[in-house]
């Protein structure tokens, strides 16, 4: 086989590999349950619990924190999920965009855009 025959097969084999681990699936999340959620404010961090239930591809839930209760609805693709939720904040509306990532089935972390607020890092742990 020439030289060039060789380069020219090694690359096809580093593509299709490559190809292949592109394609490898990825977490696929079940977000269902209750999540001890963290915030890092410019105040401080501030717990609150988000309670969860997927149908396929949507969520609905909960949020419970010190600043009150909130539905929350949004959706999981692979191991991503967007989500939102509005806060009564003494009659205005906080309107809440949450993104984040499982790290593994029972860890989460991402980022809380609030509105007026600046975007704030969050983590999430699975409860039993």
């Amino acid at each position: 086989m020439s030289m060039l025959r060789r380069a020219v097969a090694s690359l096809v084999l580093l593509s299709a590999a490559a190809s292949a681990a592109v394609a490898a699936p990825r977490l696929l999340a079940d977000l269902t349950g209750k999540w001890a959620v963290t915030v890092a404010t410019p105040d401080g961090t501030q717990p609150s619990v988000m309670t969860l239930t997927q149908k396929a591809d949507s969520i609905t839930g909960t949020l419970e924190s010190q600043l009150g209760s909130a539905p929350v609805a949004g959706v999981v693709k692979g191991d991503s999920v967007k989500f939102a939720f509005q806060l009564d904040m003494g009659g205005q509306q906080l309107v809440i965009n949450g993104a984040g990532a499982m790290k593994d089935k029972d860890n989460m972390n991402g980022v809380l855009d609030v509105a007026g607020l600046g975007v704030m890092p969050f983590t999430a742990i699975r409860q039993p």
